[in-house]
């Protein structure tokens, strides 16, 4: 594959503290509440699971906790999606010793939700090491990232199957998905392909060495790559890979980890002033959010995005909430306080035309009907 060439459309950060002509998100906004659809959990019960505490008396098994499992920021948005008209989500349950391998498995149930009810209609064991991250289709089915990569219907059936050694790949790692639902980004070390998740068919993109933060249906984003050399005294850079080549959006003085907030704008959250910028790298919004926050999810339409804010670095420190606002017009939409209390970040997701969000845990999973 022809080795892909650097260009650069940069935007600089002088240019964005010039910028007058966005306006900043109004906070003493009104806005409405959601009406509150349902209400269910705990969805699973307390299953043993053995945890090794290695201390001064040597190695001791004892039972875990489940807890909440809302103690990683990762997980918040890859852990319920809508399907159909379903809710789906992967709760951990346990640990399980696998022939072969050095370290045991993480257990996980699939529960498969009625969208009227929140009722359990389907249930589904899978068994993966470490994480396992679910993301909702644009055609409405789930794909569910554990050893295997597999597409399930909304009643958790199979309709697929993508196998990352199949194309001569040592290694694979889907971990992110277009916020329209149609692409995932699949990292083979080095490379980087995407994955039609109607087809389960591959495009290579790079054979150079990525990491993606956010994909889109053309590429992804990573705050991976650094320009030190051409600018020494920028920490944060945005750059983005499609078909055409490598293109750096943005760097400045600060930086985190880009977010796809649809198929064209990317948010940059690293800043005192979090930026909107496109895929050209043109500023397009300054966000003005005087507390720690952090991405909440999108709308697979484009049209909606949400942000956890908290008055602390730690939900469980300051009482989260979370702002959906609107990508249309900047306006905040509505506000939701989910009923239990989060380790870091509760699990969000929207359903795909942002009519409703789920927010919560297995203990405590709350559906809304937003304005």
């Amino acid at each position: 594959m022809r080795k892909l060439q650097l260009q650069r459309r940069v935007v600089p950060l002088l240019a964005f503290s010039a910028v007058s002509v966005f306006a900043h998100l109004a906070v003493a906004q009104t806005v409405q509440a959601p009406a509150r659809l349902w209400s269910v959990g705990p969805l699973v019960q307390m299953e043993p699971t053995n945890e090794v505490a290695f201390g001064s008396g040597g190695p001791k098994l004892s039972a875990g906790q489940l807890g909440s499992q809302t103690g990683s920021i990762f997980a918040a948005t890859r852990s319920v999606v809508f399907a159909g008209d379903r809710v789906v989500l992967a709760v951990r349950v346990g640990m399980r010793r696998i022939e072969g391998a050095q370290v045991a498995a993480t257990v996980f149930r699939l529960l498969s939700l009625d969208l009227l009810t929140g009722t359990v209609k389907n249930e589904r064991e899978i068994v993966a090491f470490g994480s396992l991250p679910v993301f909702a289709t644009h055609d409405g089915h789930v794909l569910v990232c554990g050893r295997t990569v597999l597409r399930l219907t909304p009643e958790l059936q199979d309709a697929g199957t993508f196998d990352y050694e199949a194309k001569g790949h040592r290694f694979g790692r889907i971990q992110n998905v277009s916020p329209d639902g149609s692409t995932a980004g699949n990292a083979t070390s080095p490379g980087f392909e995407l994955v039609n998740l109607s087809t389960l068919e591959e495009s290579p993109l790079t054979t150079e060495p990525s990491v993606d933060s956010s994909v889109n249906s053309k590429g992804f984003v990573t705050d991976n790559r650094h320009y030190v050399r051409d600018y020494p005294k920028d920490i944060g850079f945005v750059s983005y890979t499609d078909a055409a080549g490598d293109h750096l959006l943005y760097h400045g003085r600060c930086g985190g980890m880009p977010r796809f907030l649809s198929d064209e704008l990317i948010l940059e959250p690293g800043c005192k002033s979090p930026l909107v910028i496109n895929t050209s790298g043109v500023l397009i919004k300054k966000l003005d959010i005087s507390k720690p926050f952090s991405f909440a999810g999108t709308s697979q339409n484009g049209k909606r995005f949400a942000l956890q804010v908290t008055d602390s670095t730690h939900a469980s420190d300051g009482r989260e909430r979370f702002v959906i606002y609107s990508l249309e017009t900047w306006q905040r939409i509505a506000e939701v306080v989910p009923d239990e209390p989060a380790e870091e970040q509760s699990w969000t997701a929207f359903s795909p035309d942002g009519s409703m969000f789920v927010v919560g845990s297995p203990v405590r999973l709350v559906l809304y009907k937003l304005p």
